[in-house]
């Protein structure tokens, strides 16, 4: 299907962008080793992070003091000119709401931050001078005590935090904390080369593992209670062994690396190597080490963090992140279940988005079980777990899950025994579906599980968001969104594909118009006129599926198509149309008042009509405005009644010819002054006495000459005839102007004034009774070249008339600067502008426009002497019309004219 650009589509990409970026980000943070930096140099990088992220001018770090009474700004970074500012401190007694907010909740989101009651009371003297608008702080938070906030703010525009934004803004506190932590180990571990007397007892309870070894002959002094857990020796065999005895090094390397440091510095800081277990086992730890003297003698200090998980974690991360890096959509969610379930060991791994009706059940979108992809399905929320992830956030059941939860048969059918789920949130912070690996066996330890879940979950629910928006942006392409009927290009693609599969393919294509539903709209408004093209849609769909199989599309308007299938006879088609039009005339209820409406039905059959969906469309519109003319209710296409059938691209071949041959005549329309009724004068109207088909009207021929060449010596041949015919009754004494349409391709010609003055010398005709008009739509063809036919044919003498008013798109100020004498309204506005309030306004504001521009005004088209009445008295000129006579051949003109 053709790419369809929508808003839609954009937003679902910027969301994705924007959250693949605040990942990075944060694993940047991680990998980077900021959080090992010491606590000022970690916030000044952290808030660097965020306000990047977040695109945001401000972003700082504040801690609690020991009573929480106070915050005390750690770091603030401003974004334009890349400062760091610390050490402002804020007081709970002075802003009591802000305290209370931060100490009860994990975030504050406030978009309009100078009337969030949270955050006003910093209006005055922080909020307006710094220009900041909205605020998005993310607590701090440890062991379940708040330790202060992460705050974000957006200066001089006003922010609407996304849901993303403030998970990234938790994740930054978390950060945070962790730094927090580190520093506060750090801190311990210089109180421990500070004081001896306190050396033993922290030594001991470290959280990491701690060994201090004698300088001299490297000789194990002692070892704390967690190296003895995580190695696996005990003090008592480990003191007074050389430590190389225990071959702790796996990588010889390493171990020549961090003696080399030890020796040239006396410190290694975060050194990182792989030691073997007491058991074999090889693990990876990060090494901070530094030479201290004890009473005099000398020994090198080592803690040791295991670091083995957090690494598998981030390669695990890293690998598959890096194997759905560039996939999208339904390969993105294949790839994803099967790297879970391999990554994690577990039997079965799926995602799953909601259905959209309100049954309650869960379609996967892909899933993984014993090793294979597997057909997705359809499963209900009720009394499954993926009930507790929607409605909980991540949940974890480490075993007997089956029995947690009995009214899920396919957990015990499956054998599952534990399951770790985590839901799919949209921008907006609604569930759009879940995520769940489940096993079967009981799980141990659910950290990892619960890591991967976390972090996936939020690209996993970004693409579903996107598909979503995919799928309803396809939806709003191919379908109209008031029934929700296909619209005419689903339509039109629908009979190309069912005509591709055959050659031996039949069908019918209906076009329908209701006739007068404008008048509904206008009378009752669009509420109930849209209902009733609702209901409408529906009866068609259900009437026209059931009998026939038929595809029902909304057009546009009030215009709907039927495509019926296999239709192989007229009789069935038209058994079809009958049935079609009964469901349109059948009345309807709406909002209290019983409508009925008909319809015209245009029918083209394939391949009898038409080749292609283009063709039937083009030839069943044609057969509908014939049964809009005749007042039938369903007509065929007919080739003798198409204006664009080779008959009529016959006529224009023979156009050139007819000129020459004498074949054309004209007739006069006589146009009155309104206020007198008396004779203004004449237009010429061009008739062809064509040698077979008899006398045909310019609407038969005029647009085709247009499109060759035969318009300019049609014109001419037009303009000498009426020249001609003024001079015949110029010689019977009456001096009577004749008004002579231009073609825009005879302005288009440099030589068109030239030729146009030379006619008026023959006949010796006076300019000033000659009135040349031209098309509103012919002057924004050449404006330019237009514009200087029209001042050479003025300078001449003769006048110059817009006509047809009000069908074009010719700019005012442009016509302002035309040498214009008059201007006619065109017969659309005029003939129902007596019972049609719209048009009567459009007439009567275009006689204003023409008079504030000087010029005269000419209606045609009237057709009773209501509509003449009204005219004159809206102060209109001049008229022309059935009602005060039609077109007349010459002769019958000049005994008019007396």
């Amino acid at each position: 299907m053709a790419a369809i650009p929508s808003p839609i589509v954009n937003d679902a990409l910027r969301l994705y962008q924007r959250v693949e970026a605040q990942q990075a980000a944060l694993l940047d943070v991680v990998r980077g080793g900021v959080l090992a930096q010491d606590f000022v140099t970690a916030c000044r990088s952290l808030n660097e992070m965020t306000a990047q992220a977040l695109g945001v001018e401000r972003a700082s770090i504040w801690l609690l003091d020991a009573d929480g009474a106070q915050l005390v700004l750690q770091d603030l970074y401003s974004a334009s000119d890349g400062r760091h500012s610390s050490g402002v401190v804020l007081a709970k007694v002075d802003f009591p709401r802000y305290f209370e907010a931060l100490v009860s909740s994990r975030a504050i989101s406030a978009c309009d931050a100078r009337h969030d009651p949270r955050t006003s009371e910093f209006t005055e003297s922080y909020l307006i001078p710094l220009g900041i608008e909205s605020m998005l702080d993310a607590g701090i938070w440890r062991a379940g005590a708040s330790l202060g906030v992460v705050c974000v703010e957006s200066v001089g525009a006003l922010r609407d935090w996304q849901p993303d934004e403030q998970q990234f803004a938790a994740s930054v506190a978390d950060l945070v904390a962790m730094a927090h932590e580190t520093e506060e180990r750090r801190v311990a571990e210089a109180r421990l080369r500070a004081s001896e007397e306190r050396f033993e007892v922290s030594f001991r309870l470290n959280p990491d593992n701690m060994i201090l070894v004698r300088a001299t002959d490297n000789v194990i002094v002692e070892v704390n209670r967690n190296f003895e857990a995580q190695t696996g020796y005990t003090s008592e065999e480990l003191r007074g062994t050389p430590i190389l005895a225990l071959h702790l090094w796996v990588k010889e390397r390493e171990m020549r690396e961090w003696n080399r440091l030890i020796a040239e510095t006396g410190k290694v800081a975060e050194f990182e190597a792989s030691l073997r277990m007491r058991s074999g086992e090889v693990r990876r730890f990060q090494l901070s080490s530094e030479r201290v003297l004890i009473d005099g003698n000398a020994f090198v200090l080592t803690a040791a963090r295991d670091i083995t998980e957090a690494r598998r974690q981030e390669e695990i991360v890293r690998r598959l992140s890096e194997s759905m890096d560039s996939a999208t959509g339904a390969d993105f969610f294949r790839t994803l279940v099967a790297q879970l379930a391999e990554t994690l060991g577990a039997d079965m791994a799926m995602v799953g988005e909601l259905t959209q009706d309100e049954t309650g059940h869960v379609r996967t979108v892909a899933a993984w079980l014993d090793g294979r992809q597997t057909d997705n399905f359809t499963y209900p929320l009720r009394g499954s777990p993926c009930t507790e992830v929607l409605g909980s956030g991540l949940c974890c059941y480490p075993d007997a899950v089956a029995e947690l939860f009995p009214e899920d048969k396919p957990l015990a059918q499956k054998g599952m025994r534990a399951y770790v789920g985590a839901p799919l949130l949209d921008s907006t912070g609604q569930p759009l579906g879940l995520m769940a690996v489940l096993f079967r066996r009981p799980l141990e330890r659910t950290g990892m599980s619960e890591h991967l879940l976390r972090i996936f979950a939020i690209r996993a629910a970004a693409e579903l968001e996107r598909l979503t928006h995919l799928k309803e942006l396809e939806f709003r392409a191919s379908h109209d969104l008031l029934s929700g009927l296909p619209n005419r290009l689903r339509l039109e693609r629908t009979i190309a594909e069912q005509l591709s599969l055959s050659t031996a393919a039949v069908g019918a294509l209906l076009l329908i118009d209701l006739d007068r539903f404008k008048e509904i709209n206008d009378t009752l408004g669009h509420a109930v006129g849209d209902t009733l093209l609702v209901r409408l849609a529906k009866r068609l769909q259900t009437e026209m599926r059931q009998a026939d199989d038929g595809t029902v599309a909304r057009l546009g308007g009030d215009e709907f198509g039927i495509w019926l299938p296999n239709a192989d006879s007229v009789a069935g088609v038209e058994a079809a149309a009958a049935r079609a039009l009964a469901a349109i005339t059948a009345p309807f209820e709406v909002s209290g008042y019983r409508l009925e409406v008909s319809a015209s039905i245009g029918i083209a059959r394939y391949p009898e009509h038409g080749q292609s969906a283009t063709e039937l469309f083009r030839r069943a519109d044609i057969a509908m405005y014939q049964a809009k003319r005749r007042g039938a209710g369903w007509e065929f296409y007919s080739a003798e009644e198409d204006p664009y059938s080779p008959a009529r691209l016959g006529l224009m071949s023979q156009l050139g010819s007819a000129v020459r041959a004498g074949e054309f005549e004209l007739n006069f329309q006589p146009r009155l002054t309104l206020t007198d009724r008396k004779l203004a004068g004449f237009e010429a109207l061009v008739r062809w006495r064509h040698p077979q088909l008899g006398l045909l009207p310019p609407g038969r021929f005029i647009h085709l000459a247009e499109l060759s060449d035969a318009i300019r010596p049609l014109t001419l041949w037009i303009f000498d005839a009426a020249l001609k015919h003024q001079a015949e009754w110029r010689a019977l004494g009456r001096h009577t102007a004749v008004a002579i349409n231009l073609s825009p391709r005879l302005l288009m010609d440099k030589s068109c004034p030239a030729q146009i003055e030379a006619l008026l010398r023959r006949h010796d005709a006076d300019p000033a009774l000659v009135e040349c008009e031209v098309t509103e739509s012919s002057l924004i063809v050449d404006t330019g070249r237009v514009s200087d036919t029209l001042r050479q044919l003025h300078v001449m003498g003769l006048k110059v008339a817009i006509d047809d008013f009000g069908t074009g798109y010719s700019s005012l100020s442009h016509l302002k600067r035309l040498p214009l004498h008059a201007l006619k309204i065109d017969v659309s506005f005029v003939t129902h502008m007596v019972a049609n309030e719209q048009d009567a306004a459009i007439v009567a504001s275009t006689i204003g426009l023409a008079h504030n521009l000087g010029l005269t005004v000419v209606a045609e088209g009237i057709e009773d002497e209501a509509t003449l009445i009204r005219l004159t008295e809206l102060g209109c000129e001049e008229g022309q019309g059935y009602w005060i006579a039609r077109p007349m051949p010459a002769g019958e003109a000049a005994r008019w004219l007396h």
